[in-house]
């Protein structure tokens, strides 16, 4: 028998999505390391991939993509938030979508994936907003931030989900109920 997955978002949810959005704003915000394209490096990709992790494709896209986009327009850098809110989603969505077991090649392969669109997705934003040659120049630092987050993220939701193990049951992450 299966554990009960969440599917759909319910009244039940809003909250949880709420206050994750809340920490993943607060999470990209705290560290800052401007780059030359006027955006800047942060931690969001920590709570990119915790959440897709924790609460799956659905929820981990909303807080996945509205975080960092919160960020970017309370911490001027609107010109941002819509390319943010877009690439950052669709992030945590193909982590979420395509992660259908816990293993750790699986991980790997889905979150890696995730990433390198993360970094395609920055590279064309920053092409459009500042020129194609600085946003080459911002595809190491993405990448850095990416790996960064990638093991930040994959180190919290390990501990988390020792902690509470219910959690896994969230993100349906091929766990079986004991029935």
């Amino acid at each position: 028998m299966s554990a009960r997955t969440q599917k759909t978002i319910t009244a039940g949810t809003i909250p949880l999505i709420a206050v994750m959005t809340a920490v993943t704003t607060v999470l990209t915000m705290f560290v800052k390391i401007p780059t030359p394209t006027r955006g800047y490096l942060n931690l969001s990709d920590t709570m990119i991939y915790f959440a897709s992790y924790a609460f799956g494709p659905w929820v981990g896209g909303i807080i996945g993509g509205l975080g960092p986009a919160l960020s970017d327009l309370i911490g001027g850098y609107p010109q941002w938030a819509i390319f943010t809110f877009v690439i950052d989603g669709v992030q945590a969505l193909i982590v979420g979508l395509f992660l259908k077991e816990f293993k750790p090649f699986n991980v790997a392969v889905v979150s890696i994936l995730a990433g390198v669109w993360k970094v395609f997705g920055y590279f064309i934003a920053g092409g459009i907003l500042s020129g194609w040659g600085p946003a080459l120049g911002e595809v190491a630092g993405n990448s850095f931030q990416m790996a960064v987050g990638l093991i930040v993220g994959l180190a919290l939701f390990s501990a988390v989900r020792k902690a509470y193990p219910p959690l896994v049951r969230l993100g349906n992450l091929g766990v079986k109920s004991a029935a």
